[in-house]
């Protein structure tokens, strides 16, 4: 037996020229030729399932310009290393958060590091020789200048490129010398063998792409390649060699990819004396021709596209626990190579030689048979161009799972609005029903409120009560007998703004009218000015705040009540020639009596009235309306006592309008009458309350006015009074929903972080759910302008349909622009694609306004994508990221979970919803989960320590979460081992049958307690 021969390994280094002594910013090591050694860690800019082909383009000619920032002379390798680390669990204060962190504590995860390094080709003579080569200060300055301008290239192409230390040296060194990527390495004895290496007890390979005695690779090659498939997803840009991410029982790859860059002047001459050679002997065999054909198209593409002639080594290093699975990783690699075009080396035996080529900065030990020519654009497809997505650097922070299965850190607000990804936070998230739409937004809201959030839901279906319960916040749901009520008329002077204005006026309006409506111009002028003058009045209310106004800026104010300036100098006028009272108008005595007036009133306003002289061409309409007000006014006794009282003040104050002698007179006395009519008005209509009520009440006063003047009268066509009042009637005292415009919501609320708001009662009330849903929209801006230090979102489920009108899509547009001034966001949730497609408020306002899209598994609208994509800018590479959505082999190892795609401006990335079971229990939709977890919450009070013991139970139980839910629901308590014992008995004696079916059939034929039957079995047992 040949015994094994034994000699020590040589490290191929000799030392290091350090930056400290030189003031550089880097460490040189230096190769055992003497040759100088420089490294840079970059990271690959194209992340992986980006689907992009313009990244991989990108990064491909950012790696021609290093290539050729290099030159002639000079080796450039780079290392991919992929190594697996274990996910340790973050500690959190937070009960959910600390479960969350636990779930993947221990589960595996692949990295990838990629680090490059330059240095010197070395002549193959040399190396035979084992000499050092000659060496130059003047080339080692120019290499440490191009490594210097390679290191801003870098940066500029995001990159993130590092140079390297020595401590970085050693860690990369040890790692390929130890196929162990750790802090601490562990070196053991390394056995060389034609077939394999072997380090201790693990099995190391080395497969390299060149064969010496044929290369074969493919003719012609991109910077990546194409999904295979069906649909869109075929079209998605991969990584030409991404099956690596794919290899699982592997400990440690290394991909090596090396380019020496020859002297190109000599390479030329030698390829055009290679080329006539071939030429010369192409009659004898025809394949010279079709070598010296090639060698002709390489030369014609280096002298048009300025290429490098270029010698190249790729190869794959990898070690495994054992020979099995090193042979299975080594068949997989290689079938997946042929795909690509490559048939692999057969005759690499030289694996000592290609593992001492793979050690960082050692490429110069590769010999001539380890390379082939082509030029620098065809050996750079071969390069690895992706990365795994990194947590982002941020102080708010949401986790989700990579597409691997581990926590990622994702930040959906202040890092892409800082970065200018978005302009405002505002999210439109669609997902059919079954999607885990609900789910996510639970998983979403839970993170939220670990932050200084307030979140406010409005929801149609129940889907938050879980989250709320154990957050320990406001549900409030609407009923018949206990219906959400709102004050939204009720503010202060401060509030008071046209905002506020237009929000009141659509509201009344779709009281009046519906969503379906469209509101006139004439509708909403009236309607905003009785507003106006409602708020007026409050706020005014006996001060003389006239007094400051010029009489342009009164005349202005009677505008709101329908009153113009003609209007008013016509009874001024009037009154100059005498007409000073009503009391003057009806012909009557300051003390007439109740019957005299209304003789005399009855008389005139028959003599006076359209009808009978509709066919006079000298009649004059605004006698009948000047008959008409002081009847009015005198007629009911309340009226004219303070109309009596005004015009005694007025005698006392001498302020009866005279004959003006000059223009200042006639403008002071002209400016005192308008003040008469000001207040003439404010002792008409009184104010008694901002509410629901106080507004309908000063409808019914100040819209006849309004209506009904002489010279501007507003047709009913244009405004129907009777029916406005009759319909409103609904929401005033008495009416059916006389509460809910009336009573102020709980002033508690403006200070709860998380309210749901359940209105699924109303959802099929026409009238109430599009008030309902608006009035809750304007409580949460209430809230938004008050708790200033905080952030704020507020979430419409299904029900933001009830106000997605024409109508509302001002007030939304309003909602949308103004909750990012005040660090807040909204987000409509929906299920149905006709909810969105052709809807103009959800496309205009909320669409538009919404820089964040969360798509959740697309496949039941892939027919009509085409549409949702046009609507949401969505770009051919987007969309092949959505459906790559639950569609990856990624599912070993992992809890349930399901995929979402999260756009944040005009890209997006996949992301995985996995959560803990304690946090499944707590966001679940299912009816039966939520009635278990209630059950085990009342028997221990603590929600923390009621998912603690469920999950508990649950192992104990040592079945389903389905079948341990059933149990529950059964017995109405926790399970315990009276209860345990039970369900094994009858499992054992109903092997094979549902025996919940079963025990449900004994509850009804003994009509009996579940408790009962488990003791009356117990009883039996004994």
């Amino acid at each position: 037996m040949a015994q094994t021969k034994k000699q020590a390994f040589s490290i191929p280094f000799i030392g290091y020229d350090y930056a400290k002594d030189s003031g550089w910013d880097f460490d040189v090591l230096f190769g055992q030729y003497g040759n100088p050694i420089i490294g840079i860690k970059i990271k690959n800019i194209v992340e992986q399932y980006s689907a992009d082909p313009d990244t991989y383009l990108n990064f491909h000619t950012v790696l021609n310009q290093v290539v050729s920032i290099i030159g002639e002379g000079r080796i450039v390798q780079k290392l991919d290393i992929f190594s697996k680390k274990k996910y340790t669990a973050e500690q959190s204060n937070q009960f959910l958060q600390q479960k969350y962190s636990e779930h993947f504590d221990g589960r595996l995860f692949k990295t990838i590091e990629t680090v490059l390094f330059f240095t010197d080709i070395i002549d193959d003579k040399l190396k035979k020789k084992n000499k050092h080569y000659q060496f130059s200060e003047k080339s080692y300055k120019e290499l440490r200048d191009k490594c210097q301008k390679v290191l801003m290239l870098l940066k500029q192409s995001d990159c993130e490129p590092q140079f390297l230390f020595e401590k970085d040296f050693e860690y990369y060194i040890s790692g390929v010398l130890s196929m162990q990527f750790s802090e601490s390495p562990t070196f053991d004895n390394l056995k060389s063998t034609n077939e394999f290496l072997q380090i201790g007890n693990r099995f190391i390979k080395n497969i390299s792409y060149v064969d010496v005695e044929n290369i074969d690779l493919p003719s012609e090659i991109e910077p990546y390649s194409i999904l295979g498939g069906n649909g869109a997803a075929a079209e998605t840009a991969v990584d030409n060699f991404s099956f690596i991410n794919e290899l699982e029982d592997y400990e440690t790859i290394v991909y090596n990819q090396i380019i020496t860059i020859p002297p190109q002047a000599q390479q030329q001459r030698e390829l055009d004396k290679k080329k006539k050679k071939h030429e010369g002997a192409a009659n004898n065999s025809p394949s010279n021709a079709i070598i010296a054909e090639e060698i002709q198209t390489l030369l014609h593409n280096i002298a048009i596209d300025g290429q490098l002639v270029v010698n190249a080594h790729f190869s794959i290093l990898f070690s495994a626990e054992t020979l099995e699975k090193m042979e299975n990783i080594q068949s997989m690699i290689e079938n997946k190579l042929f795909t690509k075009g490559i048939i692999v080396s057969k005759n690499a035996y030289n694996q000592l030689e290609l593992f001492r080529s793979a050690i960082p900065g050692n490429g110069t030990e590769l010999r001539e048979y380890d390379l082939f020519m082509t030029t620098s654009e065809a050996a750079l497809c071969f390069f690895f161009k992706e990365s795994y997505p990194v947590n982002e650097e941020s102080n708010f922070y949401l986790r989700f799972t990579d597409r691997q299965g581990v926590p990622l850190k994702v930040d959906p607000s202040d890092l892409p609005m800082k970065t200018g990804r978005i302009n405002n936070r505002n999210k439109f998230v669609l997902g059919p029903s079954g999607s885990g739409k609900s789910f996510l937004m639970n998983n979403i809201i839970e993170q939220y409120l670990t932050y200084n959030y307030d979140v406010v839901i409005v929801d149609t279906g129940d889907s938050y009560s879980g989250t709320c319960k154990y957050k320990g916040g406001r549900y409030i749901q609407y009923t018949e007998e206990k219906p959400i009520t709102m004050n939204p008329f009720l503010m202060d002077k401060k509030e008071f703004n046209i905002e506020k204005i237009e929000f009141l006026t659509n509201l009344i309006f779709l009281i009046w009218q519906g969503p379906d409506s469209s509101m006139s111009s004439a509708q909403k002028s009236i309607l905003d000015n009785v507003l106006m003058s409602y708020y007026h009045g409050y706020f005014n209310s006996g001060t003389p705040w006239y007094d400051n106004k010029t009489s342009e800026e009164l005349i202005l104010y009677l505008s709101k009540y329908n009153i113009h300036e003609d209007d008013l100098f016509t009874e001024y006028e009037n009154e100059a020639k005498g007409q000073h009272t009503y009391y003057d108008i009806l012909g009557i005595n300051f003390d007439a009596s109740s019957d005299e007036i209304k003789e005399a009133g009855r008389k005139l306003l028959k003599f006076y009235h359209p009808d009978k002289n509709i066919n006079n061409p000298e009649y004059e309409s605004e006698n009948f309306y000047k008959v008409y007000e002081a009847y009015d006014t005198l007629n009911d006794e309340e009226r004219r006592k303070i109309y009596n009282e005004t015009q005694l003040i007025l005698i006392k104050s001498n302020d009866i309008i005279k004959q003006p002698r000059s223009s200042e007179e006639w403008n002071e006395s002209f400016r005192k009458a308008i003040i008469r009519k000001i207040k003439e008005l404010e002792e008409k209509l009184i104010i008694t309350e901002l509410s629901f009520n106080g507004f309908y009440d000063y409808c019914d006063q100040f819209l006849p006015i309004y209506l009904n003047n002489k010279k501007h009268h507003i047709i009913e066509k244009e405004f129907n009074l009777r029916t406005f009042l009759f319909v409103l009637k609904d929401f005033y005292k008495g009416g059916r929903y006389g509460t809910t415009l009336n009573e102020s919501a709980d002033n508690t609320l403006f200070d709860e972080p998380f309210i749901v708001f359940e209105i699924d009662n109303v959802k099929d009330n026409p009238k109430l759910f599009p008030i309902v849903t608006l009035i809750i929209m304007d409580t949460f801006i209430q809230k938004m302008r008050l708790r200033k230090d905080r952030r704020k979102a507020l979430i419409i489920e299904e029900a933001w349909k009830a106000i997605a009108s024409k109508l509302m899509g001002g007030y939304i547009l309003y909602l949308y622009k103004t909750v990012r001034k005040f660090w807040g966001e909204a987000v409509v949730v929906t299920q149905e694609l006709d909810d969105i497609i052709g809807n103009a408020v959800v496309k205009d306002s909320i669409i538009n306004n919404s820089d964040t899209f969360i798509l959740l598994d697309q496949t039941k609208f892939k027919d009509n994508f085409d549409r949702i994509a046009a609507l949401l800018s969505l770009n051919k590479v987007e969309q092949n990221k959505i459906f790559t959505i639950n569609n990856l082999n990624n599912k070993f190892g992992r809890s349930r979970f399901k995929e979402f795609y999260l756009k944040r401006g005009s890209k997006g990335e996949v992301y995985g919803n996995e959560v803990s079971l304690e946090q499944y229990l707590t966001y679940t939709t299912e009816k039966p989960e939520k009635s278990a977890v209630e059950y085990y919450v009342h028997q221990y009070g603590d929600y923390d320590e009621a998912l603690r013991r469920i999950v508990d139970d649950l192992k104990i139980f040592g079945d389903s979460l389905e079948n341990l839910v059933s149990l529950v629901n059964l017995y109405q308590n926790p399970l315990d081992d009276k209860i345990n014992s039970f369900y094994k008995i009858m499992k054992k004696q109903h092997k094979g049958k549902n025996v919940f079916k079963i025990i449900s059939q004994q509850l009804e034929d003994r009509n009996i307690s579940f408790s009962e039957l488990i003791n009356k079995q117990q009883y039996e047992k004994v």
